[in-house]
Order: structure tokens, then sequence, then C-alpha cells
């Protein structure tokens, strides 16, 4: 570890209070997960149950710079992503290619997700502002492919 890393990190610690009073987030944060019609995430959806792990990754592409994605660590997979204003807040908050904990609140399928025949299923996720699933990590670029 640099030097100048460890000052940045230190100035981070800081100002997170300031920051985040500015955000207006409170956590846990509950959130609805985007995208969760693809086939590929239904699967994990139908598999994920209340109270599974998650890692909430910063996960930025060209097109994308506040992409957020929500990988479950039991099944290995992407579940979704969260909404663009709150992915946003929170790259604010905690700073590019976070990763941060969470929980599945709850599987939802047809009417409770908006659907009129019940033929998907969506999910509500709890995140944490705690990163202790991955403390240890301090690069989280292996997160970022599928």
């Amino acid at each position: 570890m640099t030097i100048w890393w460890k000052v940045q990190k230190r100035i981070r610690t800081l100002f997170y209070p300031l920051r985040k009073r500015a955000s207006g987030l409170s956590f846990p944060l509950i959130c609805k997960l985007r995208g969760v019609k693809d086939p590929d995430l239904q699967g994990a959806l139908a598999q994920s149950r209340k109270g599974d792990p998650l890692q909430i990754v910063h996960t930025p592409t060209e097109r994308l710079i506040y992409s957020v994605t929500v990988y479950s660590i039991s099944l290995n997979r992407v579940l979704g992503y969260l909404d663009k204003e709150t992915a946003k807040k929170l790259v604010r908050l905690f700073g590019k290619n976070f990763c941060r904990d969470g929980r599945v609140e709850r599987v939802l399928g047809g009417k409770e997700f908006g659907g009129k025949e019940g033929n998907f299923l969506g999910c509500t996720v709890r995140v944490f502002e705690t990163m202790k699933m991955m403390q240890h990590v301090d690069d989280f670029s292996h997160l970022h492919g599928e």
C-alpha cells in the first residue's frame, strides 16, 4: 500500500459522515432490483431465498459509469442491478469500485412485482454500509465480469 493511497483512504474516512448526510441515504437501504426480466437472472432469482448473502458492487462500463451490480454469494451469480439514482448516490458515498454487504429481503413474483400474468420474478434487497464479507479484498475487478 502506498502512502498516497493511505492518505486518500484517511480523507474519505474523515468526510464520510458529511457525504452520507448529503446523499440522503440511511442504512440498511432497501432497494428493488432492476433488469431482472433477463432469463439468466430469472433462473438465479428462482433459486434465491430471503436472507441469502449478497455483494453490492460498483461495476462501471463505458456507457454506465454508475452501474451497481448485485451478486448472490451463495449462487455465485448476478441477481440484478440497482436503479440509476440509488447507484449514483452509493458511488458518490463509497467511491469507485466499492463493494458492500447485502441480503435478499424478499423474492417477489407475479402481481407483487407488477406483472399482469405472474410470469416473472423480482427481488428487493437490503444494502448495508459494511463490507465484512469481503474485508480482506482490496481489488474487486474480478467481480466485474459476468
